[in-house]
């Protein structure tokens, strides 16, 4: 294996116990001491990976547009019902359980506001490409008249901005999938009018 895949790999066992510490503490109220305790490694290895927990939190947070990005991106095939595809899509900002824990934690309100400007231009980018991916496949399908949709970009913006809406006021997790079931059935039925 080599040492690259080593570096990532060690990076995917801290976060994943940084991201257990967040959701128990905060962000606030996260150390670098804490999060060494739940890796199980002291702190000075710690900071061979990780520079601080805004470090930590940049990881964990564009790790999980990466995976939303490569689920969305499997998502959008040719011909697939509109309101499961919405329903999958909508799923596929889960992963992992991800939001169970957000929706549900006593610090989920803080976890979902703490920007990390350090990976925010990737970011950006993911959800542009993500934007890009469903506008393209509104238009495909709008095209060989498998829906209606006269404006694809507005739609896919409406789509995903309707998404991210779902979580405010924050819900507990079984609010959050009862609306994202909702709405994934209204879009998908009015892109099927």
């Amino acid at each position: 294996m080599s040492s690259d895949r080593l570096e990532i790999d060690k990076k995917k066992i801290i976060a994943d116990a940084a991201f257990s510490v967040f959701a128990e503490h905060g962000f606030r109220k996260t150390s670098m001491k804490l999060i060494a305790q739940k890796a199980q490694m002291s702190r000075p290895a710690l900071y061979l990976h990780f520079q601080s927990k805004e470090d930590v939190f940049g990881f964990l947070v564009l790790s999980f547009f990466k995976k939303v990005e490569a689920q969305i991106h499997t998502l959008l095939v040719p011909g697939a019902d509109p309101t499961s595809l919405l329903s999958d899509v909508f799923d596929a900002f889960d992963p992992d359980g991800v939001m169970a824990v957000l929706l549900d934690a006593e610090h989920g309100d803080e976890l979902m506001t703490v920007k990390n400007e350090s990976v925010q231009a990737e970011i950006q980018q993911i959800e542009a490409n993500m934007l890009k991916g469903l506008t393209n496949w509104l238009s495909d399908e709008a095209q060989q008249n498998r829906i209606i949709c006269a404006a694809p970009d507005i739609t896919a913006q409406t789509i995903l901005s309707s998404y991210y809406g779902l979580k405010s006021p924050r819900p507990s997790y079984q609010v959050y999938k009862a609306r994202t079931s909702q709405l994934a059935q209204l879009l998908g039925k009015g892109l099927r009018s």
